[in-house]
């Protein structure tokens, strides 16, 4: 008994393709080869000009460098930290039972650290410190968690200021 429709085979004609990748082509042998280095007097000009370049960088002072914000020791140590448990109602839900950092799955009993972001997104901790070691943002949504960490830990006194960062959640 037959499946499916029969499919005729087709004959296909690749001869034209034989050309591709031989070096007896006439065009190319009437080509000039490029020069291996460059003139010299364009590398007198680039030895020059990286001289000079670290010239400069060797006067800069470390102020004039600029400057990646990091989350210090003491603010890491502000964030949530907690135990996984894994319940019932969790198990059969499609909450987020893997770290978006390592990929490994959350096993009961792990420390957890959740970020002050809308989500509160929780990673191992281990792999928090690390990604805020390279970067203020949440690894999953990209807000500036280091402003939020910073701004619940400093008294506020009058109305709420406009977020500084586009990351930043209410920026608008």
């Amino acid at each position: 008994p037959a499946v499916g429709p029969a499919v005729a085979a087709v004959a296909m004609d690749y001869s034209r393709f034989d050309h591709i990748g031989s070096s007896s082509s006439s065009d190319d042998d009437d080509a000039p080869l490029p020069p291996r280095h460059p003139p010299p007097a364009v590398r007198d000009d680039l030895e020059d000009y990286f001289r000079r370049l670290d010239e400069r960088r060797s006067r800069s002072e470390p102020a004039d460098a600029a400057v990646v914000p990091r989350f210090t020791a003491a603010e890491i140590s502000q964030l949530r930290s907690f135990p996984f448990e894994l319940s019932g109602a969790a198990a059969d839900s499609s909450a987020r039972s893997e770290c978006a950092i390592c990929l490994c799955e959350f096993e009961s009993g792990q420390q957890l650290t959740a970020l002050p972001c809308a989500a509160a997104h929780a990673f191992h901790s281990e792999c928090v410190r690390g990604a805020l070691a390279a970067s203020v943002h949440c690894p999953l949504c990209r807000v500036d968690v280091r402003s939020l960490v910073v701004s619940a830990a400093a008294p506020s006194d009058g109305p709420a200021a406009a977020p500084a960062s586009r990351r930043s959640p209410g920026f608008t």
